[in-house]
């Protein structure tokens, strides 16, 4: 059996409210009904349990921890942290770690590694001579040549990947397999709301990857819906950005929500009949699974773990500019009632329920037993 005095720690150099944290915040809730308080490591929390509290409108039982964070460029940061927490979670029981890499993990601990994308893999793909000389990043590329020296993860570190994307971009780069499939968990329940025909809502921090100047720009063409951007607001040069561009383009339809409470958001969701999603690549996309809970329609970009969400190929696009003629095509038929019955049977396999169930099943299975 299991001991209420198992010591468990997360690891995650920086941390924010978002997609991880979700993951853990669900995590944590699993160890706190097996009687487990487990502490969290990390250089930087931008939160709180005051703010956990208000954004997921319920508690958990955990311990932040803050370590010395050195003064190093991005992708040194990330490696660096994961070689000085070793120090610290000694003699845990179990780590969860969220760092999307295991390069500097001793191979003593026991650990689960929730893949939300590899890093690695984000590397290998970006790399070319113009990013030598950043600086900010990866100064000569040193730490990206760490990443290509590193080829397999030991055998104490179990690999879960989000998606089947995520599972087999870590494939590609790594010796070894993915063990685990464990889809991000999400509040599947349908809420029943008046939906407003012509409402679009964006959900995700306001960063230049999500493209919400793009989704800004597509609006001069939908003169008749009104777009709602909601996300947390870290990035404050490029939401101002945003901000501009409205006001450049004199449009009115346009309204940036910024910091939003769970309410907020789950309100505009209930309200909108569309949902759109223009990252690429996205590795899973927990917010467009929400879209869907919330009878939103989900318009989202071709590519990564959004395929396997949206199957419906009239459903996704290559191309911003496609968008308002999805919009304008869906309401112009008769197939959005059967869109949405689709739509919410598929993704009962994403609700939180089954994550927290699969994922104790994977703590039970790593935890040493007396």
């Amino acid at each position: 059996m299991l001991h209420l005095s198992m010591r468990v720690a997360f690891i995650q150099n920086r941390v924010q409210l978002g997609g991880r944290f979700q993951v853990t915040f669900e995590m944590t809730k699993v160890l706190n009904t097996m009687g487990i308080i487990p502490d969290f490591y990390s250089y930087r929390f931008r939160l709180s349990l005051e703010n956990v509290q208000n954004h997921y409108g319920s508690s958990i039982k955990i311990n932040f921890h803050t370590i010395p964070e050195p003064k190093l460029p991005v992708e040194w940061n990330i490696t660096q942290f994961n070689r000085q927490v070793n120090t610290y979670v000694e003699g845990y029981d179990l780590i969860i770690n969220s760092n999307n890499t295991s390069i500097g993990l001793s191979d003593r601990l026991n650990l689960i590694s929730y893949i939300h994308y590899p890093r690695k893999a984000k590397l290998m793909s970006s790399l070319s001579l113009g990013k030598l000389l950043d600086f900010n990043r990866d100064p000569f590329l040193l730490n990206a040549l760490l990443y290509r020296w590193h080829t397999s993860t030991h055998w104490g570190d179990l690999q879960v990947a989000n998606s089947k994307f995520t599972a087999e971009q870590f494939e590609e780069h790594y010796s070894n397999d993915v063990n685990t499939i464990l889809y991000p968990p999400v509040d599947t329940r349908l809420t029943v709301a008046t939906k407003m025909p012509n409402r679009i809502v964006s959900i995700g921090r306001f960063s230049p990857n999500k493209r919400q100047l793009q989704q800004i720009h597509i609006m001069a063409e939908l003169p008749s819906h009104e777009l709602y951007i909601v996300g947390s607001k870290n990035d404050v040069s490029y939401f101002n950005k945003c901000r501009q561009a409205i006001e450049d383009l004199w449009l009115n339809n346009v309204h940036l929500i910024s910091d939003a409470t769970e309410s907020e958001r789950d309100s505009l969701l209930a309200s909108s009949t569309f949902f759109i999603n223009s990252l690429r690549e996205e590795p899973f996309g927990i917010t467009t699974v929400q879209g869907i809970a919330a009878g939103c329609i989900p318009i989202v970009h071709n590519s990564g773990g959004l395929k396997e969400i949206i199957q419906d190929v009239d459903l996704r696009f290559e191309s911003e500019n496609e968008i308002p003629g999805i919009i304008r095509s869906l309401q112009n038929s008769n197939r959005i009632p059967s869109i949405k019955k689709g739509l919410q049977d598929h993704i009962k396999a994403f609700d939180s329920g089954i994550f927290r169930r699969q994922f104790k099943i994977l703590i039970e299975q790593k935890l040493p037993r007396s």
